[in-house]
């Protein structure tokens, strides 16, 4: 139960940095883009932006990280060697494996590569190592 815990923690966590970021971003790039301009027009109070950001970004980062938890928890019980500079390696590697299937697609597009790449390598630390490691400590 500690690991579905842990997942709650680091993906509502995650929630906290990437709501105000994404608004931000999103309406910095109303001027470039017109896929921006149709969510959120010129104009847009970044602050309600950011809070209905934060909303979606709360259910569905919180569920990943129950689902993450849900994972470990069960590979736990099977292999439970660390490894990858994590208490379960085998957990780390298919976060990793996860995490490359979703981003590599969106490479594709030059403007949101570097972004991606970013949110790639924070999306696997946190789910990565970090929430084995709070589950443990748990």
């Amino acid at each position: 139960m500690a690991e579905v815990f842990a997942g709650f923690v680091v993906g509502y966590a995650l929630s906290l940095v990437v709501a105000p970021l994404g608004a931000v971003l999103l309406v910095r790039s109303n001027d470039r883009s017109g896929v921006a301009q149709r969510i959120a027009p010129p104009g847009t109070n970044v602050v309600a932006l950011s809070v209905v950001l934060h909303f979606a970004a709360m259910i569905t980062l919180t569920a990943i990280g129950m689902i993450f938890g849900m994972a470990l928890a069960g590979i736990e019980d099977r292999r439970p060697a660390g490894g990858l500079g994590s208490p379960n390696g085998v957990y780390t590697a298919l976060v990793l494996a996860v995490t490359a299937v979703v981003v590599i697609p969106t490479f594709a597009v030059p403007a949101v590569r570097r972004y991606a790449l970013a949110g790639a390598v924070v999306f696997a630390l946190l789910f990565g190592w970090a929430l084995p490691w709070l589950a443990s400590r748990g």
